[in-house]
């Protein structure tokens, strides 16, 4: 059972490693960042992992003794009952028993969960879904994640694929996605899909205004300018993100009926793009989704940025902790 309150959070991305010393108000103490280097492989990574643990700890001035655990958000499907990553495609993984690893590493409680599913807990422990125990979010960046709490937990299905949200077909026909199908979520409404549109607008000559938005970037353009045109009052900036917005608000609509949330929380980088894209996910799910359920549920910004993986991390620790009370 937890005891003092603190606990690690570590949001693992293909890229680099970061650490927060977080308590139980989700307020980040100290902060570690190494690399990721997933040439290593797995031990070489868990290597650098308790690396970046220890300088979180030393910003800190504190010992892993002083740990109610270690809460590890990882990309791809994980089995969280046994710390397995079952597959990623960020860190080429299949069946990397990272808690264990860890857990040898550094000699204290190790739970391991997706990342988005750790961002989700996150905004429920502390952020824009703090209250409610029926939440969707998703996180609109590179791709799109997807977590489903239900009843306060999250719910992974069968076999730990559920919240793939990104990967249902909204656009039939539409761009292709990294897995292979055509028309997902992903492919039309991510952060590299609002790009891709900016991009087709500025050379049919739609958009001046992003034109000159990349060009002051050094010609590069990417979510941020779609949003900045927007904002500045570009019809087609505006229609690229209605159109995302709109696609969201398609499968929310069926996930709303079907699940009957309280809230649906936006989050990612994409999501700055605010009442441009949620509006039209509000109006969609009205217009789509089964009068009862659609009556109640809203849809907000996700509040902790990029915080929230690290501190929906370090609460599966505590979360572990409840769930397991008094069992032997």
């Amino acid at each position: 059972m937890a005891e003092h309150g603190i606990a690690l959070g570590i949001d693992l991305g293909g890229t680099s490693v970061k650490v927060g010393v977080v308590n139980r108000a989700g307020e980040i103490l100290s902060r570690g960042v190494r690399p990721t280097e997933v040439e290593k492989g797995p031990s070489g990574v868990a290597e650098n992992i308790a690396l970046a643990v220890e300088d979180a700890l030393q910003a800190a001035g504190m010992q892993l003794s002083g740990l109610d655990g270690v809460g590890v958000g990882t990309p791809g499907i994980c089995d969280a009952a046994r710390g397995v990553v079952v597959s990623s495609g960020n860190l080429n993984w299949k069946n990397v028993p990272l808690a264990d690893l860890l857990q040898r590493r550094l000699g204290v409680p190790v739970r391991l969960e997706n990342d988005a599913n750790c961002a989700g807990l996150g905004e429920q422990w502390c952020g824009a879904a703090r209250g409610h125990d029926h939440v969707i979010l998703y996180t609109l960046g590179t791709g799109v994640g997807g977590a489903l709490i239900l009843g306060g937990r999250i719910y992974g299905g069968a076999t730990g694929w559920a919240g793939e949200l990104g990967h249902i077909r909204v656009a039939p026909g539409g761009p292709a996605c990294t897995c292979g199908l055509q028309g997902c979520l992903e492919a039309v409404s991510s952060a590299t899909a609002m790009a891709r549109e900016g991009r087709e607008a500025v050379a049919a000559g739609r958009s001046p205004a992003m034109a000159r938005l990349a060009a002051e970037q050094g010609g590069r353009l990417d979510a941020r300018v779609v949003i900045t045109a927007a904002r500045e009052g570009d019809p087609a900036a505006q229609q690229i993100l209605r159109q995302a917005g709109e696609y969201l608000g398609i499968v929310s609509a069926m996930l709303v009926s079907a699940l009957n949330p309280e809230l649906i929380v936006v989050g990612g980088g994409a999501s700055h793009a605010g009442d441009f894209l949620l509006e039209p996910m509000r109006r969609v799910i009205a217009e789509q989704a089964m009068p009862g359920p659609a009556s109640i549920v809203r849809v907000v910004q996700a509040s902790l940025g990029n915080d929230a993986g690290l501190i929906g991390a370090a609460t599966l620790i505590w979360r572990w902790a409840v769930q397991n009370r008094g069992r032997s």
